[in-house]
């Protein structure tokens, strides 16, 4: 079982100690989670940015586009097949060519004419027309209509040969006057094109890239990452129509990945994802800052709670202990317990408190004892020194003597048969032998016999093991004596029977006095056993009859020893007395 100082520590650490921790868990969450969502949605913003700076760089090729595939050299050369038209576009259209290069991006513009020519400003080998037919990608071409078709690295692997990354543009020319498909132009464009867009929003170790749905990296910085499948578990969980953000572990470490559908479209037929990947650790110095406060409360706190339990709850839990101790000892009965002294006033209050009752019920306690060894020696004095022995004894015997000058021997014998009773109530100690006890109460009996003329009769019979163990004397003779005066005195109708037993029963005496008599009223034998409900001095007699037995039984063998009387009118009564035989 837990001590009581222990059972404070365990208080003090569930509703003190663990509310602490926990609320320091829940803020640092918080703040972690919102620090999360604050700076993820601070990047949206900035790749909604990106995504426009995209679509400008973008928009801007595609307007140079537009102005080569209107151009009045391109439309004649397709559409005559004439080859002076193209030497007109080198020598005669400066301007298209000074776009191109002024251009800086374009790295190589690539022009297909429906019998198979191509036409290109640079030496590099490009994909034949006819490998182009083979492509489904010219098949996209045709269905946009002249509109721009973007590729990139990892999308156009086919289409260039060259070893640098290269975003491409292709559409097909038609004829502005009648729309009718007139070849294919391809552009190339340097990866350098975004290059400046996502360099502008670097802020320390995070990267930017552009991926489709599937994962794939179509562009970053770090071009090492460019068509690798982007490392990230819950990339399936990436929603293509909405912005967001998750932690994941990318290149080893735990990482804010913030993420947003792109406006941006290529001919892949895949939504684009714009991805910033910041790695937890750059971001976290204020979350960092929230913990080491949390773990510095919980270290006060835990010094505080060893500190209250050393100079405070030890003391009082030694003092409860002390207390409890106390209050046991003193429920056994050890009224001499006290209590040490206290630093606590309270405490000491207390402390002082315990030893004055202990004090109070100790002197109690012996004023009691007192008090009842005198009673007893009282009522014992009554019962054995109310006549004078000398003064008796010589009385008895001049009546005796003077009964047997003069013949009368009933005299005689009723004044011996008095002398031994009065022999036995008188001289001696408290107790007397069974066999004692038994010949002085038939000496109280011959003696009855001759006063009532022989109304009655009495049987005794004792075993002879009984007899030689010590019982209270004086306990037989009043319960006879109750008997004739209350059962036979004033019946004449037939004899009366008293019958005395003598047994031994789980090891303890037993008398049985039985009468014939008219027996008790129920009311009267109710109050006899319980005699103790009432007023004893008001009954008693001075200290004869039922109620006297019964009490000084009590009181010299204890409580569990006594009467108990049975009666039914007009059947007679029976009295039980129990008495230890073996010293208890």
């Amino acid at each position: 079982m837990l001590k009581f100082q222990h059972k404070l520590i365990i208080a003090f650490i569930c509703f003190v100690l663990i509310p602490i921790i926990i609320l320091g868990i829940v803020s640092y969450k918080i703040s972690s989670t919102t620090l999360q969502k604050n700076i993820s949605e601070q990047m949206i913003q900035t790749l909604k940015a990106v995504d426009r700076n995209l679509l400008a760089a973008v928009t801007e090729v595609n307007s140079f586009s537009d102005y080569i595939v209107s151009s009045s050299a391109i439309q004649d050369y397709l559409n005559t097949q004439n080859t002076s038209s193209i030497y007109e576009f080198y020598s005669d259209q400066q301007e298209i060519a000074g776009k191109m290069y002024g251009n800086s991006q374009i790295d190589n513009l690539v022009l297909y004419r429906h019998d198979g020519d191509v036409i290109t400003f640079t030496d590099d080998m490009v994909t034949s027309l006819d490998d182009l037919r083979s492509n489904l990608f010219l098949d996209k071409l045709l269905q946009e209509k002249g509109r721009p078709v973007w590729l990139t690295p990892y999308e156009n692997q086919n289409l260039v040969f060259s070893q640098d990354y290269i975003l491409t543009q292709s559409r097909v020319v038609k004829d502005i006057n009648t729309l009718d498909n007139l070849g294919y132009l391809i552009l190339h464009v340097k990866l350098d094109l975004f290059d400046p867009i996502f360099k502008d929003i670097y802020g320390g170790p995070s990267h930017e890239l552009i991926v489709n749905k599937e994962g794939t990296v179509l562009y970053s910085l770090n071009r090492n990452f460019i068509g690798k499948t982007l490392d990230i578990e819950s990339f399936a969980e990436f929603p293509t129509n909405k912005s967001g953000y998750l932690t994941d572990e990318w290149d080893g470490e735990k990482s804010l990945i913030t993420y947003m559908p792109s406006s941006f479209e290529t001919g892949g037929n895949t939504q684009l994802i714009l991805v910033s990947i910041k790695p937890l650790k750059t971001i976290a110095s204020d979350i960092v800052n929230i913990r080491n406060t949390m773990l510095i409360v919980v270290g006060f706190t835990v010094l505080t709670a060893g500190l209250f339990n050393f100079l405070y709850l030890k003391r009082i839990s030694r003092f409860i202990h002390e207390l409890l101790n106390g209050m046991k000892q003193v429920e056994r009965g050890t009224l001499s317990k006290r209590m040490g002294r206290f630093k606590f006033q309270e405490l000491q209050n207390i402390s002082q408190g315990f030893n004055n009752m202990t004090g109070r019920l100790q002197q109690l306690m012996r004023d009691i004892e007192t008090e009842q060894e005198r009673k007893r020696e009282a009522q014992f004095k009554v019962l054995q020194q109310q006549i004078n022995p000398h003064f008796l004894y010589n009385t008895l015997e001049s009546i005796n003597a003077l009964a047997a000058l003069n013949g009368q021997r009933e005299i005689s014998r009723m004044t011996i048969n008095l002398g031994k009773l009065l022999r036995i109530s008188i001289n001696g100690g408290y107790e007397v032998k069974v066999k004692d006890e038994i010949r002085h109460v038939i000496s109280y009996l011959e003696i009855q016999k001759i006063r009532f003329n022989n109304r009655f009769s009495f049987e005794v019979d004792v075993v002879e093991e009984l007899n030689h163990y010590p019982v209270l004397k004086l306990i037989l003779q009043p319960l006879v004596e109750n008997i004739l005066i209350h059962e036979f005195s004033k019946r004449d109708d037939e004899e009366g029977l008293i019958k005395i037993r003598g047994t031994i029963s789980n090891g303890q005496g037993e008398f049985w006095i039985e009468d014939n008599g008219k027996g008790i009223d129920e009311r009267v034998l109710m109050q006899l056993n319980n005699w103790r409900l009432e007023n004893l001095h008001s009954q008693a007699n001075n200290g004869h009859g039922v109620r006297n037995v019964d009490e000084r039984m009590r009181l010299f063998y204890g409580e569990k020893y006594g009467l108990i009387i049975c009666s039914m009118k007009n059947k007679g009564t029976v009295i039980k007395i129990s008495f230890p035989i073996r010293g208890d």
